[in-house]
């Protein structure tokens, strides 16, 4: 074993002593001080240090470490990005959720809807005030069936857009999104619904001329519209 990979391996033993993780946490490769920032025995004003490291690699090991200190240490750190990847943890408690939903930055909160499972969570960030957010969490699974019509009805354009895409409301609701005042909502019915060949006829009056024209292309091509896992992909 190189003398590398002997620090390596070092630094990613559970029984490393406190003090030595701390002499790793400085050495002069990244790879070691990943492991470190990876290991569940390093203490916690180690890992405090390591999400000042120069290195991305190091800094986002720390949300990589499954010790719950480490969760709340880059939840607590003032880098939007190391926030983020902890806010996508499989761990995180009731007190971790209530940070992020109050944290500052959008950004934290939108990784949260990405991947939270909780639906009681997942109806509080339906309700957000930045319309990322609410625009990422309409396609979580745990968001319920009433929540999602709610959020095809928001003011925001954005939002109606990403619920229709979703292919979570309901056809009537479809139905009534299809003419919605934006072009670009009227765009994400047509493209993410092709089989709903209704609104594909109804959009080519539509006053978009981009919205007519794939209309057009949907009726006259409906098998180039295929569905692969779930997502729905046009095919030129």
């Amino acid at each position: 074993m190189t003398r590398l990979n002997k620090r390596i391996d070092t630094a990613a033993q559970r029984a490393t002593s406190p003090h030595e993780l701390g002499e790793l946490a400085r050495d002069e490769a990244v790879e070691v001080r990943q492991a470190v920032a990876r290991n569940p025995s390093t203490p916690a004003d180690v890992l405090r240090s390591l999400l000042q490291d120069p290195r991305w690699e190091v800094r986002f090991g720390v949300t990589e470490n499954p010790h719950p200190r480490a969760r709340d240490i880059a939840l607590a750190d003032p880098d939007k990005d190391i926030r983020g990847l902890a806010a996508q943890r499989s761990d995180l408690d009731t007190a971790s959720y209530e940070r992020i939903l109050n944290d500052p930055k959008h950004y934290v909160r939108e990784r949260l809807a990405d991947v939270v499972a909780d639906p009681l969570v997942a109806a509080v960030l339906a309700r957000d005030p930045h319309q990322t957010v609410r625009a990422t969490i309409v396609h979580n699974p745990a968001l319920t069936d009433p929540d999602v019509e709610m959020l095809a009805r928001d003011p925001i354009a954005q939002v109606r857009g990403s619920a229709a895409a979703s292919r979570r409301p309901s056809p009537e609701t479809l139905t009534r999104l299809a003419g919605d005042r934006s072009a670009a909502v009227r765009w994400s019915v047509l493209v993410h619904n092709p089989e709903r060949l209704d609104l594909a006829k109804l959009l080519l009056q539509d006053p978009n001329s981009t919205n007519r024209t794939q209309a057009q292309i949907q009726l006259e091509n409906p098998r180039q519209f295929t569905r692969v896992l779930g997502d729905i992909i046009l095919v030129h």
